[in-house]
């Protein structure tokens, strides 16, 4: 196999975005915001979120990943997740959303589409959080067997 079709079968495969906010930064609402431009059209296939430390607010503390296209400035866009991720959960447990029943169709991103961290409630105790994104390019085609 040459180094082309190498190159050719790796773009089809997935890819993953890591972004993580360590310690007492994930406590901190001026810290979430704008991690992802998108080179290229791809298609959110899973969204994972852990955190060390569950926020302890009475109220009701979350996390959106959100989409923003053009200039929408950051709450002007679309959620992925169908249902937000609860920071008041259970630390240091995964959580996963995947597919048509965990994602909104804001999945597909075009070039130059971004993605957000969108927070919401009071963060109070709040540590480590961590959010992984598993894509795919889009219109990639078929492997040929």
């Amino acid at each position: 196999m040459n180094t082309k079709d190498f190159i050719q079968l790796e773009n089809k495969d997935g890819n993953e975005i890591m972004v993580s906010l360590p310690g007492a930064l994930s406590a901190t609402a001026t810290n979430y915001g704008v991690f992802f431009i998108a080179q290229r059209p791809i298609e959110i296939v899973k969204i994972k979120e852990s955190h060390t430390t569950a926020g302890s607010n009475a109220g009701v503390v979350t996390l959106q990943i959100e989409k923003l296209t053009g200039t929408e400035a950051l709450d002007a866009g679309s959620g992925v997740l169908k249902t937000a991720f609860n920071l008041k959960g259970t630390a240091n447990t995964v959580i996963s959303y995947s597919g048509y029943a965990g994602l909104t169709d804001a999945r597909i991103l075009k070039e130059g589409d971004r993605l957000a961290l969108k927070d919401s409630g009071t963060l109070t105790d709040l540590a480590g959080v961590c959010v992984t994104i598993y894509y795919k390019y889009a219109n990639n085609g078929h492997y040929r067997m």
